[in-house]
């Protein structure tokens, strides 16, 4: 994982207090344990490795410039959790774009679909246990589908881009699909033949169990 920066300096989620409280916790008990100087007893070693090197550790992160503490409530942090929002619905992602559509690059294998292609489009909710996450199937007239989700690396670029060339599929789609929680809310988006629901459905769960 890249590491994140500000201003240059390596950001680190946690709060300086507490470190400074952890290094001087740490040394305590190593110095306590010298002091008691029981050399022959497994524990005595076991507190000096554990604390003595958790405090050193701790201490050269808190020294070093380069290194910058931040908590997700501090100014700074905020600064950089609005950066970062910023940057990931500017990106491209596994996503290419030109003016008649769009490569997908994942996982070595690379394909390349025209808006034109699409025929098919549903979002959709899944329940991850402790929260949702939304989806969205894409259905192309070669019947290929691919499937996206909120994690995808580019996906704010991507429904943006989509509505913005299938004018009937609203941008604020995936806010309404978002309530109530933990329910899938399958919805169809768009279909370029303007076919109902269930049709639709049926062709799809045929499609499926035909495939070899």
């Amino acid at each position: 994982m890249t590491k994140e920066t500000y201003n240059g300096k390596n950001v680190i989620w946690e709060s300086k207090t507490k470190q400074i409280i952890l290094v001087i916790i740490s040394f305590i008990f190593t110095f306590s344990t010298l002091w008691v100087g029981n050399y022959k007893q497994t524990h005595f070693w076991i507190v000096i490795i554990l604390f003595g090197l958790s405090g050193i550790f701790i201490l050269a992160r808190l020294l070093n410039p380069k290194n910058i503490f931040v908590t997700y409530k501090s100014k700074i942090g905020k600064e950089i959790l609005s950066k970062r929002d910023e940057e990931f619905q500017y990106r491209t992602g596994i996503f290419d774009y030109d003016e008649k559509g769009f490569e997908i690059t994942n996982e070595q294998i690379i394909k390349y679909y025209n808006w034109s292609d699409i025929e098919t489009v549903y979002g959709y909710k899944i329940d991850l246990i402790t929260y949702d996450e939304i989806c969205m199937d894409v259905f192309t007239n070669d019947n290929e589908k691919f499937t996206i989700t909120e994690s995808t690396d580019g996906w704010f670029q991507f429904i943006d881009r989509l509505s913005k060339n299938i004018n009937s599929i609203k941008i604020s789609w995936y806010i309404d699909i978002a309530q109530p929680p933990f329910e899938q809310n399958l919805t169809l988006l768009y279909d370029r033949l303007g076919r109902e629901d269930d049709e639709i459905r049926k062709l799809i769960n045929k499609n499926e169990v035909n495939k070899p």
